[in-house]
């Protein structure tokens, strides 16, 4: 379940959303979109870094965060590179524990480890702040009362000086962050679409409106908004469709949207990639696949021309202090190795980031120990939302927990994609791709055939498998891929058709075809150009492949 930061969460508002799980349906297949979907405007924002490149952040507690800093940042013979921010949380609700603005003027725990902004700040002096800001009032009720009062509603019980004290605490925490006078991204209800939080998606945008527009007002030039969708790959709520919750609608995210002239940057929770879906979902099913869920939040703000923000990121179900993974809806961990944890979880992380660096622009990890923490404890067998695991099943995220993991976090935080990067190529910005080289026309050319290179981890070796483009009714054709030998871990198509920019799916496996597909659709006499990132399951690095090209 995903209250990973819900300040005191309504056991029963859980429980009613798991509930959901099973009325789930078999995985879909990642939606197609065009070029004509997509604008090539220029990302701008506030606190954007600068060349292209990809702010890393950590989190999401001052304990974990000082352990960080103590067992890693502070080992010499580790030479980590710094974080470029820290992540920390707040809340806005009134009347309730903790109290409004928690941990930004003194320690606060709510069963998520100790939050104190001071206390962290002053660990990491050079850091920009990553604000997660709660505004749910799921434990009483689901009324929507914090948003109401933001925005002034006159309802009966939104009184004059209920709105005048939020209002308040708003401008108190915005002034706050101004005296800090560092860079902020400022997470506004953030997971707004998921129904844990139980928004209603009106009042929630005219809140952030609202918000934004005292950032401005007060001159908190520093802060940046951050509209972060949960990418929760169920349906929910089908009796309130004031809700929004309904993510098998491919439009699902519109009914959300603020507005470009109040988001800085689009963000998403990031929990899954198709390494780790097997695992993770191994024991539940979903509505939409979550890694296209995942994609269409980045194609949203490609339309937008938003940068995005990876907000939250942990290997959910896997403990690599423990050596195990499990299935996150019910625990049953099983033994496993430091290579299975980076080849199933973190590899598809690290190269999803890498095959949308054009959009991704700030990548936020949390780097906790969720077991030893008394909101996400979860019992052995327990079911996700039931008792014993009222938030599913999370295990332990400490990159630090084991070496080979740590080293090979560090090493990818090294690359010269991050902002404080120094290793490989440090020639300006992050977009992937590359020049466009000769290819296929339709079919089955093998890997290693003559191609434009786009500069990927590693060429693939000849033969290893054979790829094209099967044509079908009305222009709807789907790139395939099909290994000759090993299976493979992921595959991700990039692909353009004229007058729009790159996009980056992972492919769906076939098996009545075996092979790995996308579907696409090509207006006759387009050329669609198109490549391939692998990673067979017998490697912890991918490949990647020449350009290809096809007629419509």
């Amino acid at each position: 379940m995903r209250l990973r930061t819900a300040l005191t969460a309504s056991a029963t508002a859980v429980a009613a959303t798991l509930a959901l799980l099973t009325a789930g349906t078999a995985p879909s297949t990642a939606a197609s979109t065009t070029a004509s979907d997509v604008t090539s405007a220029a990302l701008t924002a506030r606190n954007l870094p600068a060349d292209g490149k990809i702010l890393p952040v950590m989190g999401q507690d001052s304990d974990t965060l000082s352990d960080y800093r103590t067992q890693v940042l502070d080992n010499s013979a580790l030479n980590a590179p710094q974080p470029g921010g820290v992540t920390l949380y707040t809340n806005l609700v009134e009347g309730g524990s903790p109290a409004p603005l928690a941990g930004m003027f003194s320690p606060a725990d709510w069963g998520s480890g100790t939050v104190d902004f001071n206390k962290t700040l002053g660990q990491y002096p050079g850091a920009a702040l990553a604000v997660g800001l709660y505004l749910s009032d799921a434990t009483a009720g689901c009324g929507n009362q914090p948003l109401r009062a933001i925005i002034g509603r006159s309802d009966a019980d939104i009184t004059p000086q209920l709105t005048q004290q939020y209002r308040g605490d708003i401008d108190r925490m915005l002034n706050q962050f101004k005296s800090w006078g560092r860079p902020v991204f400022l997470r506004i209800g953030y997971e707004f679409d998921g129904p844990w939080n139980c928004y209603n998606a009106d009042f929630y945008k005219q809140a952030f409106q609202y918000i934004k527009g005292r950032i401005d007002a007060l001159g908190a030039a520093k802060v940046a908004t951050v509209w972060q969708s949960a990418a929760w790959p169920l349906n929910a709520s089908p009796d309130h469709p004031e809700y929004n919750y309904t993510v098998t609608d491919a439009n699902h995210l519109n009914p959300w949207y603020p507005g470009d002239q109040y988001v800085d940057y689009v963000g998403l929770s990031d929990f899954y990639n198709s390494g780790s879906l097997a695992t993770q979902w191994g024991c539940s099913s979903y509505d939409v696949n979550p890694v296209t869920l995942q994609n269409r939040v980045l194609d949203f703000a490609r339309s937008h021309g938003k940068p995005v923000m990876i907000a939250e990121a942990s290997p959910q179900g896997y403990s690599t202090s423990g050596h195990t993974k499990s299935c996150i809806m019910k625990k049953n961990p099983q033994a496993t190795s430091a290579g299975t944890l980076l080849s199933e979880w973190y590899a598809g992380y690290w190269s999803w980031i890498e095959q949308n660096s054009d959009v991704i622009r700030v990548a936020a990890y949390i780097n906790t120990d969720w077991d030893a923490q008394t909101q996400w404890q979860c019992a052995n067998g327990a079911p996700a939302g039931g008792t014993g695991c009222a938030n599913g099943y999370w295990g332990d995220a400490r990159v630090q927990a084991d070496p080979a993991v740590r080293d090979a976090f560090l090493g990818e935080l090294r690359k010269c994609v991050f902002v404080g990067g120094t290793t490989g190529t440090c020639t300006g910005g992050g977009t992937s791709g590359g020049s466009t080289g000769g290819g296929s026309t339709g079919g089955g050319t093998s890997g290693g055939s003559t191609g434009g290179s786009t500069g990927g981890t590693t060429p693939p070796p000849s033969g290893d498998f054979t790829q094209g483009v099967a044509t079908g009714g009305s222009g709807h054709d789907t790139i395939w891929f099909k290994p000759s030998g090993a299976a493979e871990t992921f595959v991700a198509v990039h692909y353009s058709l004229p007058g729009g920019g790159q996009l980056n799916y992972m492919a769906t496996y076939n098996s009545s075809t075996a092979r790995w597909e996308l579907p696409v659709t090509v207006p006759a006499g387009a050329t669609l150009t198109y490549y391939f990132d692998y990673q067979p399951t017998t490697q912890t690095y991918q490949n990647t492949t020449p350009h290809y090209t096809f007629t419509g």
